[in-house]
């Protein structure tokens, strides 16, 4: 079966694509969010990315394509749940891997369960974090919602820069992004100021 053809059809549930992001990884980045999460841990800032929305279907090379366009090397993947897709989400690694120096993935899976059913994917993937989201268990880092979640640099290459990132704390910065389908928050706040600002809205 020709392989182009194949990623030509298949598609993944997308919420969001955005560029530049600054607050989900080192440096300018692009972020893409997925849709659909079995997951849904208590207190989530994303509760819209909870449906599997068949309308928010997208065909992967026209993703690829897209994410191409913004000429920038570092990419973060966050959900929804990215893991809730395999198959696509796996076709997707695949086809970005060439254009992307630094990925970066947040699931709600830990490492263990992501090694046993999902072992392939990982050689796609730079960095990952991994954990539920736990309301009531703040964190200080940057780059966690919660202080069960645990980071993975699986690129050597990339040590260096994420071990200085990963050690930062939380700067409360955040960025807001207007769509013509409603306003997104964008980065890892504390939880009782995500509280405060949702409950503002």
């Amino acid at each position: 079966m020709d392989a182009s053809r194949v990623l030509v059809n298949r598609g993944i549930l997308v919420n969001l694509i955005y560029h530049p992001v600054y607050v989900l990884g080192p440096g300018e980045r692009v972020g893409l969010w997925t849709q659909g999460c079995s997951i849904k841990c208590k207190g989530c800032m994303s509760k819209h990315t909870w449906a599997f929305d068949k309308k928010k279907e997208m065909n992967i090379k026209t993703l690829r394509d897209k994410l191409k366009s913004y000429n920038c090397n570092r990419l973060t993947i966050s959900g929804g749940e990215p893991f809730d897709q395999p198959e696509a989400f796996f076709e997707l690694l695949k086809a970005i891997r060439n254009i992307f120096t630094d990925i970066l993935v947040y699931t709600g899976y830990r490492m263990e369960i992501i090694q046993e059913k999902f072992k392939e994917h990982l050689k796609f993937i730079d960095v990952l974090v991994d954990g539920e989201f736990i309301d009531g268990l703040e964190s200080d880092l940057i780059y966690k919602g919660s202080q069960n979640q645990r980071i993975f640099v699986l690129n050597n290459n990339l040590l260096n820069i994420y071990k200085d990132w990963m050690s930062k704390k939380k700067e409360k910065i955040l960025q807001i992004v207007e769509k013509e389908n409603g306003i997104y928050i964008i980065g890892i706040p504390y939880q009782e100021d995500i509280r405060r600002l949702m409950h503002e809205i």
